[in-house]
């Protein structure tokens, strides 16, 4: 994990700039980075046909996890399919990946689009417990790293260690497949 920061690192600093630890383009956010890392901990996932997914238990169970925010829409997402698919060849169960639809509307296009590059993990999307629950809702808005103008940054990597720290957030397209990349992934 330590060397994957520090490839994002490098990422971050060649970039120049200096933020925090979320990486990648930066954008006026209405929210924080910590109310970001602690939305973690809060929101409620389901899948297609509306099971729970218990994100906090991934979390916990000592393999480091990486969540990343897709769109259909968004080239960058659909980019990071052949490096996702070198992850999953490379190292198969070394981390939990978990996808999320960047937008409650749009699940059923993310959800077919997503299908079609033959991945191992699923896509979940929001529970719909934000539509009557005022602090499920600030949560989802503060995981998704709403922009000052209610935007969503697509993709939005969540970094998170083995006992559930998040190490770092990165914003834009990241290109997995690079050896480096999945040296540090797979621990090799």
């Amino acid at each position: 994990m330590k060397r994957l920061i520090v490839l994002l690192f490098g990422l971050h600093c060649a970039t120049g700039l200096a933020r925090a630890e979320i990486l990648g383009m930066q954008v006026e956010r209405a929210v924080t980075e910590q109310d970001m890392k602690d939305s973690l901990r809060e929101i409620d996932l389901v899948d297609e046909k509306g099971a729970p997914f218990d994100l906090r238990a991934a979390l916990g169970n000592g393999k480091p996890t990486l969540v990343s925010i897709w769109a259909h829409w968004c080239p960058n997402c659909v980019a990071e399919a052949p490096g996702y698919k070198a992850l999953a060849k490379a190292c198969p169960g070394r981390w939990n990946v978990v996808f999320v639809s960047s937008m409650q509307k749009d699940y059923p296009k993310d959800l077919a689009k997503f299908k079609t590059f033959g991945l191992p993990w699923k896509i979940y999307r929001i529970s719909d417990t934000t539509k009557t629950d005022k602090a499920k809702a600030r949560a989802a808005g503060a995981f998704y790293g709403l922009t000052k103008e209610g935007g969503v940054v697509t993709p939005t990597h969540y970094f998170v260690n083995g006992v559930g720290v998040v190490e770092a957030i990165v914003s834009g397209r990241i290109n997995f497949a690079e050896p480096d990349r999945l040296a540090a992934f797979c621990g090799s």
